[in-house]
């Protein structure tokens, strides 16, 4: 959609970004009187009526998180024959980049951005939510370039999200695994039940990319499958006396009852309630708002 274009009641500002799951426009809602991020996913997700369903029950679900670390949902729906999702525009950059860009973060600092999107999780979870895709690229951090700065994080992007009692059932048009490889679960590969446990699983691996500076398991194709499979991570770092990743593996109990807690031990965010009012006014030099585009 071009700039100025009108959508439903959204005039469209510009691209933010562009994913597997839709496209995601700085909008400006006519009626509201507000700046947005505007997701509009795939045209032929629509034609779906499972997915269609299913995004609309899960939506709701997301909608209803009122986590401070949660990216707040405004309205969701259709507008000519699309989905859409109507989030708040949050100016910063995502850990992805931030971790491309300067390497692995100090311990304190990924203990940090780690525990309150562990919290955004909890919350998920609470009300019957999985995310499915935790990865560096779907955390936020809102004006987040500064590594002396107090963070203040997100999760974004429950575009894939499932209500935790669908077990049997995936978001995929093709009966495919949906998700990031390098930061999933081993059940989802054997397409055995996923609960609340396969976000802790890659919540971890998210940690051990913060500390380490890498993906736990740098590889692609059937060998990265292997590896989450049956092979720990192995790690150089001094901070630590056992590897990164093993923190996610040894805190999954049998009795499904898993969470956030043990991940980030002794450490509990500084900040809770709703986050500061920030403005959508990018600052000179940094990047778009990277919201839910992944």
């Amino acid at each position: 959609m071009k700039n100025g274009y009108l959508f439903g009641a959204y005039r469209i500002e510009g691209l933010l970004g562009r994913g597997g799951m839709g496209e995601v426009y700085r909008a400006y809602d006519e009626t509201h009187k507000r700046v947005v991020a505007l997701k509009v996913l795939p045209l032929q997700l629509a034609t779906d009526e499972t997915y269609r369903a299913r995004f609309r029950r899960e939506s709701e679900l997301a909608a209803r998180l009122r986590e401070a670390h949660v990216i707040p949902i405004h309205q969701y729906g259709e507008i000519d024959g699309q989905l859409f999702l109507d989030m708040r525009l949050v100016d910063g950059s995502d850990l992805g980049t931030v971790l491309a860009q300067g390497g692995a973060l100090g311990p304190k600092r990924a203990v940090n951005i780690v525990s309150q999107v562990a919290q955004a999780l909890d919350a998920a979870h609470a009300d019957g939510l999985i995310h499915r895709d935790v990865k560096p690229s779907n955390v936020l951090i809102s004006g987040g370039d500064d590594p002396d700065s107090d963070d203040f994080v997100y999760l974004v992007d429950f575009g894939i999200a499932r209500a935790s009692e669908d077990d049997g059932q995936r978001l995929t048009m093709t009966g495919g695994a949906m998700g990031s490889f390098d930061y999933m679960a081993p059940e989802r590969f054997l397409q055995g039940t996923v609960d609340r446990r396969a976000d802790v699983y890659s919540l971890a691996c998210t940690l051990f990319e913060c500390l380490t500076g890498r993906r736990p398991f740098p590889v692609e194709g059937p060998a990265l499958m292997y590896q989450h499979l049956n092979t720990p991570p192995t790690t150089s770092l001094r901070h630590s006396r056992e590897p990164a990743g093993r923190v996610g593996s040894r805190h999954r109990p049998r009795n499904g009852q898993a969470s956030r807690g043990p991940l980030p031990p002794g450490r509990e965010t500084r900040r809770s309630g709703p986050p500061r009012p920030r403005g959508v006014n990018r600052r000179a030099g940094s990047g778009p708002p990277s919201v839910v585009c992944h």
